[in-house]
């Protein structure tokens, strides 16, 4: 994740109701008395909630045409909460197509240069016999194969240290939660 959790932020998730809400604004939009509502806390409370999640800079208002005022997330609390899958799908795709390309260029490159090699031998060998045999040097194609291959293997890579960082983040959000309740 890009973004870190503070101490602030921290301590706005430990109260349930406070997680709760936030669990609510990924949905949509609320305002204070609905989510009252449907929390069955009274109105102050919830502007309570409310203010400790604004201040720790987790959600937002939001003033619409009418005289309500809605509550979202801001940008902080969307990255925290709302995971972001399509630059994990790009980076998936990329790599298992470069690794696959790298394979197939790699493995047709290899067998139209054994090819091509046998039958310069076979011509060398008809124009001079006492010529030594000579020593396959790698094609360009070779080179852009395992290129690809590389390149498919760190992404495969960072892939695997996007979510490593993830749970550990997360593991350290929930230590950290229950650490604030008791």
């Amino acid at each position: 994740m890009a973004e870190t959790l503070d101490k602030t932020a921290l301590k706005a998730l430990s109260a349930d109701t406070r997680q709760s809400i936030i669990k609510m604004l990924l949905k949509r939009p609320y305002t204070a008395s609905e989510i009252s509502k449907i929390l069955n806390k009274h109105v102050t409370t919830v502007a309570e909630h409310l203010n400790i999640l604004e201040s720790a800079g987790l959600i937002k208002k939001k003033d619409s045409t009418n005289k309500w005022i809605y509550y979202t997330l801001t940008e902080k609390g969307e990255k925290l909460f709302k995971p972001s899958y399509y630059s994990w799908i790009v980076v998936l795709s990329l790599s298992v197509v470069f690794v696959f390309t790298g394979f197939l260029r790699f493995f047709s490159s290899g067998a139209s240069y054994y090819t091509a090699s046998t039958v310069q031998s076979e011509a060398l060998v008809a124009k001079a016999a006492d010529t030594a045999a000579q020593v396959p040097t790698p094609s360009p194609i070779d080179i852009i194969a395992i290129l690809l291959i590389v390149l498919g293997i760190l992404g495969f890579a960072y892939l695997c240290y996007r979510v490593w960082k993830r749970k550990r983040l997360q593991k350290e959000m929930k230590m950290y939660v229950e650490y604030a309740v008791l």
